[in-house]
């Protein structure tokens, strides 16, 4: 196994999948950078072992690993992504970090500078690989994402089309909640030229992703649904980062890429 010991950033739903899954391979947790987890023990989630929970970024770093996974927020991952490829490599939940310049430019930097990779996880949607494969001769590519108010973190009374722009104007705006729009960015046509909507959806347990692809003699449609868990998580992305968890440190047999 390439990955050996695993640092995690973030103890919320998605955290706690990653967690799960890292066991399941057999490999080690380092540690699990979680908010307040010194001062506040209750905030830990059950399940995670409270010996490697921290709340101490500066001792969670000084752990060597061999990878990271981040599922916290975009600040968060701005702010750890050079130091964490300074000597590891970086797996990244909240990548609508990216829409900012200088943290796209400071993680592709890093990873030149040390060899290490910056992986994008496909999270709540699908099709990141046509994506990537398509890229050259993809002419638009839009994505419109439906959730409630709460879900967007938006005042109750808000409906329909909330914003309509570039995907890293979206995720300037929804830093926590468009990290879709930014994936289909990034494995796409770019921040500027991917479109984004959002659209309140009032009374709705759902969060749906409608994704638009066309290009050089083809066209795409896709859609994805799932449960709020409560927040701004969805019931199929724990399971999609448990999924990319197994991808990543998948050693042997057969693995689906």
């Amino acid at each position: 196994m390439k990955y050996r010991r695993i640092g995690i950033v973030g103890a919320g739903l998605i955290g706690k999948a990653i967690y799960d899954e890292v066991l399941r391979c057999q490999a080690e947790v380092a540690y699990v950078l979680a908010s307040r987890a010194g001062s506040s023990p209750k905030r830990i989630p059950e399940g995670l072992d409270p010996g490697l929970c921290t709340s101490d970024l500066e001792e969670a770093l000084a752990r060597p690993v061999d990878i990271v996974f981040e599922a916290a927020h975009a600040d968060v991952l701005a702010t750890i992504a050079p130091r964490v490829l300074a000597s590891s490599d970086l797996c990244g939940f909240s990548c609508s970090a990216l829409a900012r310049p200088d943290v796209e430019r400071g993680i592709t930097e890093s990873c030149r500078a040390n060899g290490t990779r910056f992986i994008l996880p496909h999270g709540a949607i699908l099709g990141l690989d046509g994506l990537v494969d398509g890229r050259d001769c993809i002419e638009d590519v839009t994505i419109t994402t439906t959730k409630s108010a709460a879900g967007l973190g938006l005042q109750e009374g808000a409906d329909g089309v909330v914003f309509e722009g570039t995907a890293r104007e979206a995720c300037r705006k929804f830093p926590r909640n468009v990290n879709v729009h930014a994936a289909i960015a990034i494995a796409g046509i770019g921040f500027d030229r991917t479109k984004s909507v959002v659209v309140v959806k009032p009374g709705t347990d759902e969060m749906q992703h409608r994704v638009q692809v066309s290009g050089q003699g083809f066209a795409w449609y896709f859609s994805v649904a799932s449960r709020s868990l409560g927040g701004v998580t969805g019931a199929y992305t724990p399971r999609s980062a448990a999924g990319s968890v197994r991808r990543i440190l998948a050693s042997e047999g057969i693995v689906n890429g």
